[in-house]
């Protein structure tokens, strides 16, 4: 009895309790555990080799669904949608209880129905992402690619809903006004889209970045909730007011001195109201910028070249020299 007795602490220092209670050691669990951690020492030098190696990893141990998670996040940042839903499916086929995995799922399979060329396959990415919130509320990015992906399948209402729960389970992204404003105003809610915009924009002070990357990406996302704002008072017929917001435009940084048309626009606004002298210093503007030096482009550029001679003839040559 007692050499039983040493026999079994000694192999539940070597294997652990819950191996013991599964039949003992388990060779392929341990060779999987080896193959895993040298897949991520070179997954940044070799991702062919590393993927590689978790799969077969998976193979010897199918159950350990930690090792699937690393090959679904190789996939992903390969862009390789296809394997990384898959992945992410057996991950959560071997562990029901991880709310990420289903959202990775659900993300990989939205990004995979983006890159479909007749635009079909949103429908399968919002079981997952449901599944995700079901197992946990406070995914966010859960609510909102659920709201992009019933907004591709014409459900507004769904993804208004969805866009919605996104902000009040996270207010701190920018990205989420943007799309809950532009549904709204594509639907004719002026209103609604307006306060969606200002609050978005109250929001921005709150915004951490992770790194340069997130910092363009948010300083975008920020562009666009203004230019949410001038299109809503454009709605409502506020002439003064959206000029306000379009020249507000032009106080949000631009770090990676993206494309912009708020420039051309609020030259078209200042026209319409009757401003040729505003109207040209925006068009000049414009054309310094690099919205105004872009290929696509092209056809503003026509145009703002023949509205600079328009509005000077009709302005008081507020278009000389441009």
């Amino acid at each position: 009895m007692r050499v039983r007795g040493a026999s079994v602490v000694g192999a539940m220092l070597v294997c652990g309790f819950s191996s013991l209670l599964l039949g003992g050691c388990n060779k392929s669990a341990v060779d999987a555990q080896k193959l895993a951690k040298h897949a991520q020492s070179v997954q940044g030098e070799d991702p062919k080799l590393a993927s590689e190696e978790y799969k077969q990893a998976a193979q010897l141990d199918p159950a350990n669904h930690k090792i699937l998670a690393a090959l679904g996040t190789l996939y992903e940042k390969q862009k390789d949608w296809a394997n990384a839903a898959d992945t992410y499916a057996k991950a959560a086929a071997a562990d029901d209880n991880w709310a990420a995995y289903h959202f990775r799922r659900g993300h990989a399979l939205y990004e995979l129905a983006k890159k479909d060329a007749a635009h079909q396959g949103f429908d399968k990415a919002i079981d997952p992402l449901k599944k995700a919130v079901a197992k946990d509320a406070n995914l966010s990015d859960a609510y909102y690619y659920m709201g992009k992906s019933l907004y591709e399948i014409d459900d507004e209402q769904g993804a208004l809903e969805a866009y919605t729960k996104a902000i009040e389970t996270r207010a701190d992204q920018l990205a989420y006004y943007v799309d809950l404003a532009n549904l709204y105003l594509d639907l004719g809610f002026a209103e609604e889209g307006l306060q969606v915009a200002l609050e978005g924009q109250k929001q921005a002070p709150n915004v951490k970045f992770a790194d340069e990357n997130a910092k363009a990406e948010g300083a975008n996302n920020l562009y666009n909730v203004v230019l949410n704002e001038a299109r809503a008072y454009e709605l409502l017929g506020k002439a003064d007011d959206k000029i306000s917001a379009l020249k507000k435009a032009r106080n949000v940084p631009n770090p990676k001195n993206m494309a912009r048309e708020s420039e051309y626009q609020l030259a078209i606004a200042y026209y319409d109201k009757g401003d040729a002298v505003e109207a040209c210093e925006a068009l000049r503007n414009y054309l310094k910028s690099p919205a105004g030096k872009t290929p696509e482009a092209t056809e503003n550029r026509k145009d703002a070249d023949r509205k600079k001679f328009e509005w000077a003839k009709g302005g008081g040559g507020g278009c000389a020299g441009l």
